[in-house]
């Protein structure tokens, strides 16, 4: 089954052998004395924290795993580090203390309970046991973290356990003020040999200089794991193995799906999900339709998730917008360009591409793009003439030129699945017109079945459409044909007198079919 909402592990996981196996190699080593840190580093929702669990589920006897996402304490304070402590204390003793200690941190008395019930603890040192009782409602101070930051260790030593102490979203604890965390952390951490230690986040550019950058406390002491999208082979068998057996997809729509939408593994759990809500079979019109309502729509869940970002990316800025939509216009491209299109000097223009962070990627001749493809095509839709984008990518060539002539015809033209799993390729809105199309890749004249003819006549009157067809050349020359000016016969017949001359002028003219 599909999962968008929420890590993948087990039977769902999928793909990342090679990340899996450095992450259990790390385990042993720690099983084995030798701990080591770990840094992965990657977009968002490109599945770190799946990784994780899997490893964790996956882990050697005698380690156990503990993960702490930063996210989870907002407004982010200092008492992360206590949350932190109770996440080792629940890896460790949870399952003996038959309940979490994170989640009595807010009820110190019952929290305090569960410790000293728990037989492990009772050979602790008297320093452990008072850091212990204090850990729920002792001020989060920098001397206090301090102390945190070794309870994992102290708690493995005491108990003759190894674990693995995992932090997502780690660059956001540089935020913190009055603090300097990452020095801290590195201090505590350096003397601890039961604990290995696992950072991760989304801010890559951030991170990478956190674990490789020479003034950084943390300078050599992480090995890097770079996480991207799938391969795409890997990428279709999640989407043909995960679908359910009732609603398979075909691997040649899931390889058509991946060319659309990419190897994000988000995306793909996103698209799955939304493509076997339909009942099957599954083709093109199926995947054009699920990919215009998830994407170019103002309520697509991943046109959701896409606004989500832009406004992460560009806040209030209007220099950083403009920045974005004419990288996403244009990329890739050079700055000067960038600079031209946003009317701005190079100077500014190289400032703004800074403040867009891992948004935008630079590649080695020096030239400008967004890294998200599928973002970037969500962009251009948002922007002026963006209608003709989703054509450009579900579409094939005819009805691209189509889609072309309508949007500068001032349409907002869709797929939407009512009209692609009936007579009609495309639906064209202007204000309140619908316009069916069917799209015929030949130039007038055109002949139909007269049972495909009574077919859009039907539909037409069904969902109360203005209704014509769209013819296209070899060389691509669009033209627009009247239905009423068919010929009747054995079939029905539309010649080079039906072209419409002036669409948007037809379209003001009353018709049978309005409701």
């Amino acid at each position: 089954m599909f999962r968008s909402n929420a890590p993948v592990t087990a039977t769902a996981f999928h793909d990342r052998q090679t990340e899996l196996a450095g992450l259990l190699d790390a385990f042993e080593a720690l099983r084995q004395g030798a701990p080591r840190w770990l840094a992965i580093v990657g977009p968002r929702k490109v599945g770190k924290t799946s990784l994780l669990l899997e490893a964790s589920r996956r882990s050697p006897s005698g380690v156990h795993v503990a993960l702490l996402d930063v996210f989870e304490r907002a407004p982010l304070d200092l008492d992360v580090f206590r949350l932190l402590a109770a996440r080792a204390l629940d890896a460790l003793l949870a399952e003996e203390a038959g309940a979490s200690f994170a989640r009595r941190l807010h009820t110190p008395a019952e929290f305090r309970a569960l410790l000293h019930k728990t037989g492990s603890l009772r050979n602790a040192s008297a320093d452990l046991h008072s850091d212990l009782d204090r850990l729920p409602d002792e001020p989060a101070t920098p001397d206090a973290v301090r102390r945190w930051l070794h309870l994992p260790e102290e708690l493995c030593a005491l108990l003759d356990r190894k674990l693995v102490l995992a932090i997502d979203e780690v660059q956001e604890l540089g935020s913190l003020s009055r603090f300097e965390p990452f020095v801290a952390m590195r201090a505590a951490w350096q003397r601890h040999e039961r604990v290995a230690y696992v950072i991760s986040g989304s801010a890559e550019s951030t991170l990478r200089e956190l674990v490789t950058a020479r003034h950084s406390p943390f300078f050599q002491h992480f090995t890097l794991f770079e996480l991207g999208p799938f391969h795409p082979a890997d990428a279709i068998k999640l989407l043909v193995d995960a679908a359910p057996p009732d609603r398979p997809i075909p691997k040649a729509i899931a390889a058509r799906l991946v060319e659309v939408i990419g190897t994000h593994p988000f995306y793909l759990q996103m698209a799955g999900e939304a493509l076997v809500t339909e009942p099957p079979p599954y083709d093109d019109e199926s995947l054009k339709a699920m990919v215009q309502a998830l994407v170019f729509s103002r309520t697509g869940r991943l046109a959701l998730y896409f606004e989500n970002e832009y406004a992460r990316a560009v806040g209030k800025a209007t220099t950083a917008a403009a920045t974005l939509a004419a990288v996403a216009e244009l990329g890739p491209t050079r700055m000067t360009d960038v600079a031209k299109a946003i009317g701005a000097s190079t100077a500014s223009t190289a400032r703004y591409l800074e403040r867009l962070g891992d948004t935008i990627v630079r590649a080695d001749d020096g030239r400008y793009s967004l890294a998200d493809p599928l973002f970037g095509s969500w962009v251009r839709w948002r922007g002026p003439g963006g209608t003709v984008v989703p054509m450009t990518i579900v579409g094939d060539e005819a009805e691209q030129a189509v889609a072309r002539h309508l949007s500068d015809l001032g349409f907002d033209l869709v797929y939407q699945s009512r009209a692609s799993r009936g007579a009609f390729d495309l639906l064209a809105l202007r204000g309140h017109e619908q316009l069916g199309l069917q799209v015929k890749r030949a130039a007038p004249p055109l002949r139909f079945a007269n049972a495909d003819w009574k077919r859009m006549e039907a539909d037409a009157q069904r969902f109360g459409w203005r209704w014509a067809i769209a013819s296209v050349d070899a060389a691509g020359e669009v033209k627009m044909l009247d239905p009423a000016k068919a010929t009747r016969g054995r079939e029905r017949r539309l010649a080079q007198a039906a072209v419409i001359e002036n669409l948007l002028r037809w379209l003001d003219r009353p018709s049978k079919h309005r409701r």
